[in-house]
């Protein structure tokens, strides 16, 4: 039998392809061939940097899921007849590429955290707010355009609903057949498979970077009906892969460390909404076993260029409303134990029970949000972000908007 041959090594799926089994009778003049195995083992990071590929993450005793990012020995660069080049690969750590991301001739699948996004992970900032999942509220699929009218809008409960993912490919090489999946969750700050309700995929091919077919526009196929429960303001999740050429990897549901992974999870409602409904209901999300902190704060509508879905224009975005009030959130408690009437309390920071930080331990727990700033008026908008830290770093977290009237 012909050696092994290994080609692109990486740690992830194994993709074996082996000749049909032929007569293992002697050989004669019609057949001088011996069965040949190759392994094909091909790996993409969650997470590729321009420092180049990675294997998949692990997830840590008492940790969150981690995305390990691998380095480059510079054998492309080198030539394939160098030293360790690509003839070397069996030798080759499981960690080391031969060379970034960009030099392979692989795709490179993200959906963005904002706009600029080009795939490098980690996300500093608010990396819940991606521009690239939108919704055509109260049609379906069957019906809804191809591209959502003025851009997209915000979900109706109890209709349906049509999304839409805007995805990427900067790899050199097209993605054919990648797959997209489109996920609604209860609001929350960090994500599992636990929490998460499928609403379908869909399936695209990408051209390599530098062309038109680079990226799409894509729908899913299948209408998301929010639960009137949540008046609408579930979380969307959308993941896009290529199963062997840049698989989804890990951490598999965290967009701040998994270019795969993208989230919206945007809370917007008008001024009268919400003064009908003050108290907020916004789960944790799983905590691996280590405390988290929470926090929420008032954030400037001029750092939120997605703002313009709320004017469908680009070019005008709400200004700031004014803080006329308290914003604060509850101390966590068990998701199902009821939360507090916020709107009865004359003033729930006085009286404790709404604060800007608190602690949090153990998973299955929400907190309800509160802002008492009123109408921000016509043209502006009020915003505020709750987010949740681990060991500094943001696991998660849920944007709420006020528009004014």
């Amino acid at each position: 039998m012909a050696p092994e041959r290994d080609y692109g090594s990486k740690k992830g799926g194994t993709l074996m392809t082996t000749h049909p089994p032929r007569d293992h009778s002697p050989p004669n003049k019609h057949n001088h061939e011996c069965p040949v195995t190759v392994n094909l083992k091909v790996d993409c990071c969650c997470s590729c940097s321009s420092s180049g590929g990675g294997t998949p993450g692990t997830t840590k005793p008492g940790g969150r899921p981690t995305h390990q990012t691998g380095t480059s020995d510079g054998s492309v660069s080198g030539g394939l007849g160098a030293s360790g080049g690509l003839v070397g690969i069996p030798t080759r750590p499981a960690s080391t590429w031969p060379g970034t991301r960009t030099e392979l001739f692989l795709p490179l699948l993200f959906i963005r955290t904002r706009l600029g996004d080009t795939g490098a992970r980690p996300v500093v900032g608010a990396f819940w707010e991606s521009p690239d999942i939108l919704i055509a509220p109260n049609v379906g699929p069957a019906s809804a355009p191809a591209r959502p009218p003025d851009l997209g809008a915000t979900a109706r409960a109890d209709v349906e609903n049509t999304i839409y993912a805007h995805v990427w490919n900067l790899g050199q090489a097209p993605a054919h057949g990648a797959i997209i999946e489109f996920y609604w969750f209860n609001p929350t700050l960090g994500f599992n498979g636990t929490a998460a309700n499928f609403i379908g995929k869909a399936f695209v091919d990408l051209d390599g970077r530098g062309s038109p077919g680079s990226h799409k526009l894509v729908k899913c196929p299948f209408s998301w009906i929010p639960k009137f429960l949540n008046g609408g303001h579930e979380c969307l999740v959308v993941r896009i892969s290529h199963p062997v050429t840049d698989p989804l990897a890990s951490p598999p549901w965290d967009a701040s460390k998994n270019r795969h992974v993208g989230q919206r999870n945007i809370h917007v409602m008008s001024a009268a909404e919400a003064a009908a409904k003050p108290t907020l209901g916004i789960n944790v999300g799983p905590l691996y076993g280590q405390p988290g902190q929470l926090q929420v704060a008032r954030a400037e509508t001029g750092t939120m260029p997605w703002l313009f879905l709320a004017t469908n224009s680009r070019t005008n975005i709400p200004a700031t409303g004014a803080a006329n009030g308290v914003v604060g959130i509850t101390p966590p408690i068990p998701v199902g134990a009821g939360l507090p009437k916020l709107g009865t309390i004359p003033d729930p920071q006085a009286a404790g029970v709404i604060g800007d930080t608190h602690s949090v331990n153990g998973d299955n727990q929400q907190v309800g949000f509160l802002a008492t700033d009123g109408n921000p008026g016509s043209g502006k908008a009020n915003v505020y972000r709750v987010s949740g830290t681990q060991n500094g770093e943001a696991f998660g977290g849920y944007t709420v908007v006020v528009l004014g009237s």
